[in-house]
């Protein structure tokens, strides 16, 4: 007998799913996911460095994280230098991490006299992460799939 199929349309309704499976299939749709969205980060890591300036210094944070779905992190609490190639930070102070200038690096600014470090503005479009997610979207989309059906 076929295995029974089942299509989810909300993401509560998957998640309600997930939480039902057995302790060892959810362990390995963790380690499917995780291995993922490592592929993913890996890329999107590539393009960071390859735009230079405040998106390099982005790039050593994207990473993936073991979860039930593919989760790609990126930022974190490093000390942001003061300085580098062609830009500098014009806010005061020490404590600027590089979680302050993810969003700015992977969307763009220059609308504004603070935001002048960044490439411009291009909407939701972004420049090294979620131009890889929508470039390997149907890659992802084939390979938790399957890591679902196997688990």
């Amino acid at each position: 007998m076929p295995a029974k199929t089942t299509t989810y349309t909300t993401v509560k309704g998957l998640n309600r799913a997930l939480a039902k499976l057995p302790k060892e299939a959810s362990a390995e749709l963790r380690t499917a996911a995780k291995a993922i969205a490592a592929d993913i980060a890996q890329e999107a890591q590539g393009r960071a460095k390859g735009q230079g300036g405040l998106a390099a210094l982005v790039a050593p944070t994207i990473r993936a994280a073991r979860d039930r779905v593919p989760v790609i992190k990126m930022g974190g609490s490093g000390k942001l230098p003061a300085a580098g190639g062609d830009w500098e930070h014009s806010r005061s102070g020490a404590r600027q991490t590089i979680g302050d200038v993810i969003w700015g690096a992977e969307f763009g600014g220059k609308g504004r006299e603070t935001t002048q470090q960044f490439l411009p503005h291009k909407g939701t479009a972004g420049y090294f992460l979620w131009p890889t997610v929508r470039d390997r979207s149907d890659w992802m989309q084939d390979r938790y799939s399957q890591a679902l059906l196997d688990a």
